[in-house]
């Protein structure tokens, strides 16, 4: 069985990936997006995702290591490792103490940041390409990356997020958030200077609904925002 989904939160990921397993289907293989799955015992496998320091491999200790512990390295994908392991063979975790999956998530951070950043460049490239050549094509693609950097900004905060909770859990002292600003307010603002900038080159057709999405988007930041900043009081 084959199925698509397009995961950004890895601990999503997992968990449906254990959620197939537990109805009988174990997870074989991946190819950007694509997800091959094989029928098993229901529960047999438990799965989880690691972050490499390699591009599409680990190196040979790391899978020694993951070999001797019953865990099989399943498929990597760019810094992913999928691994799993069988259920009766004990509990899978990767990381038990907090500061070990603080230094997890960081890492997961810093991908997350400098890949919105490199999105971020082909972005306005594509719509500069776009003005200038008042093509549909570039239109497109450059709308389709936009979609891409709202994900990776949505995922660099919450990453942020669960950094702070897994410190305040290690201190035991709840600290004061550095960012009391809903996601949703920048990528509005970044919705509404995208519609000024192509304003005077596109239909009111491309124009507006770009412009109705930046309303909703900083409306709804506004909103989490000022929640934010009263749980937070």
């Amino acid at each position: 069985m084959v199925k698509f989904k397009l995961y950004f939160d890895k601990d999503k990921e997992t968990k449906w990936l254990n959620e197939m397993a537990n109805k009988g289907w174990a997870m074989t293989g991946f190819f950007a997006g694509f997800y091959t799955f094989e029928p098993c015992e229901q529960g047999e496998y438990t799965y989880q995702i690691d972050f490499g320091n390699r591009f599409f491999s680990v190196t040979d200790d790391y899978r020694d290591f993951m070999a001797d512990a019953g865990i099989e390295i399943v498929q990597t994908w760019g810094f992913w490792v999928i691994l799993r392991k069988r259920t009766a063979k004990g509990d899978f975790e990767l990381y038990t103490d907090v500061e070990s999956q603080i230094e997890h998530y960081r890492k997961i951070q810093i991908m997350f940041k400098v890949v919105t950043v490199i999105e971020l460049i082909c972005f306005f490239t594509e719509l500069f390409a776009a003005v200038q050549s008042q093509s549909h094509i570039f239109y497109g693609c450059a709308f389709f990356i936009l979609a891409f950097v709202v994900a990776f900004m949505s995922i660099t905060f919450r990453t942020g997020d669960i950094i702070h909770e897994l410190k305040e859990r290690q201190t035991g002292i709840e600290e004061p958030r550095n960012r009391n600003i809903s996601v949703f307010l920048p990528i509005g603002l970044l919705c509404n200077s995208v519609a000024l900038l192509i304003q005077d080159s596109v239909s009111e057709y491309i124009k507006l609904p770009i412009q109705v999405i930046a309303i909703i988007f900083m409306l709804i930041g506004i909103y989490k925002t000022a929640q934010k900043r009263k749980n937070n009081l």
